[in-house]
């Protein structure tokens, strides 16, 4: 690694090979339950992505805005709107490398960043139309500078780090749990005039994010209800969860223990950005209400790969042997994140192909009541640019009502349309489930089935009115 490290910039060569990963199968997955809330939101005008942010998503508004403006000047295919996420981690896995680079040697760099681009879980956010690969990129930046500002304290190089920061929580505020990693690092100086420079220039970000901090403890009880409760499972699975693939989370973290350097400060300083913000997050997750979601730390990987690529130094026969381990214990996950329907919910693809196969002129469409609003959105976004069912249930959409969900007929029987689609989440049992009382008993009392397709969690019927 070392002699290719002279060769090749520790940055270059992990970047690329993220890039050729993440293009793999990149438009492969329909997109799924949260990046239609992306598309739906970014359809919208400034104004009204700003409404939306009142009642809900409003820490995410940012990036709606940003993916606004984007899909503007470069369409909304699945890969132009999945592509900033891309690049983002592209550059992300490149910092990696130089930041092994300053730290310790070029070849630590190199094997750093080529150990995060094997991970599955960050080709699986790579090519996700959401925050967290964009987090991801800042959370590597704002890491990368703090070291640069530690090395040479000028305030250019402080103001630079606290951008990096503020841009990181107008990603996604969660990433700013960096800083619990940060402090040890400034502390660790023992230099006052460092410390009262970082403060400074934290303060000043957190102020800049904090009307988003607000919205986001004013909105955790309606955001948040979904996490599950903490529990010792959750806590001894996280590893291989964080990276997508448990063994090669285990074999990473294994090699970051047996790390050794000529300064240890340095490995302690990465296993506390490693260790510090999962921890507090699981912590208050048993305090408060829930809030562990493995995917709101991705950036621990960049310490964690750094800190094993230090444990492979000097071993360039296992370090070899290493990489193709994590590549090959990650291989299947990496297969599983490209699946049709890999990013949740039923494969909207495979859903718009049966309909559009079936649509006459005059066929509405009614959807199931779990989800309604990323069904609505999962078939408005595949049949876009052409002809599809009038949404007979459908009375403001969801734009005009400042939410994710659209403003429904309340009675949900308010149509008699000759043929009707139903469009909904599939669960055990019974695949109808989702349609709720008022709607199956509609269709029992006035329609009949013509057609009935089954998908992995989802189901998609035909009814045709009855006659006489």
């Amino acid at each position: 690694m070392r002699r290719i490290a002279q060769l090749v910039h520790p940055a270059a060569l992990p970047a690329l090979a993220m890039l050729v990963v993440g293009s793999v199968g990149l438009t492969r997955p329909a997109l799924g339950w949260d990046e239609h809330a992306t598309w739906s939101a970014a359809t919208r005008t400034p104004g009204q992505i700003l409404e939306l942010a009142r009642t809900m998503d409003g820490v995410i508004a940012p990036y709606y805005l940003f993916v606004h403006f984007w899909t503007a000047a470069v369409g909304d295919s699945v890969a132009a709107i999945r592509l900033p996420s891309l690049i983002a981690v592209v550059l992300g896995v490149g910092l990696v490398g130089e930041l092994g680079r300053r730290l310790f040697t070029p070849g630590a760099g190199l094997t750093a960043g080529l150990i995060v681009a094997a991970v599955p879980q960050l080709s699986r956010y790579a090519q996700e139309a959401r925050a967290y690969g964009i987090a991801f990129f800042f959370a590597v930046l704002a890491t990368l500078l703090l070291q640069v500002a530690l090395g040479r304290p000028t305030w250019v190089r402080w103001i630079a780090y606290g951008t990096a920061l503020t841009l990181l929580g107008y990603t996604h505020m969660m990433g700013l749990l960096v800083l619990s990693g940060h402090v040890l690092a400034v502390v660790a100086r023992r230099d006052r005039r460092v410390l009262v420079r970082w403060t400074a220039v934290v303060a000043a970000a957190v102020l800049l994010v904090s009307p988003l901090i607000r919205l986001g403890l004013a909105q955790r009880g309606t955001q948040l209800e979904w996490i599950p409760p903490m529990d010792l499972h959750q806590i001894l699975i996280a590893p291989g969860v964080i990276f997508g693939a448990p063994v090669a989370g285990l074999f990473v973290v294994g090699l970051a223990v047996a790390a050794r350097w000529e300064c240890p400060r340095l490995l302690g300083e990465l296993a506390a950005l490693a260790v510090i913000p999962p921890a507090l997050l699981i912590a208050v997750s048993f305090v408060t209400s829930p809030l562990w979601v493995p995917r709101y730390v991705l950036f621990v990987v960049a310490p964690l790969a750094l800190l094993a690529a230090v444990a492979l130094r000097g071993l360039p026969g296992r370090t070899v042997v290493a990489l193709v381990l994590v590549v090959g214990v990650g291989f299947e996950t990496q297969q599983v994140v490209r699946g049709p329907a890999a990013h949740g919910g039923m494969d909207f693809r495979r859903a718009a192909a049966i309909v559009r196969a079936g649509l006459q002129p005059g066929d509405g469409v009614v959807y199931g009541r779990i989800g309604t609003w990323s069904l609505r959105a999962g078939l408005d976004y595949e049949l876009r640019h052409e002809s599809r069912p009038a949404d007979l249930l459908l009375r403001r959409s969801a734009a005009e009502a400042g939410a994710l969900e659209a403003v429904e007929c309340p009675e949900l029987t308010c149509f008699d349309a000759q043929r009707v689609w139903y469009v909904g989440a599939r669960h055990p049992g019974d695949p109808m489930a989702d349609a709720g009382d008022a709607l199956r008993a509609k269709f029992a009392a006035e329609y009949r089935r013509t057609g009935y397709w089954l998908l992995p969690l989802g189901t998609i019927a035909l009814y045709q009115r009855r006659t006489g």
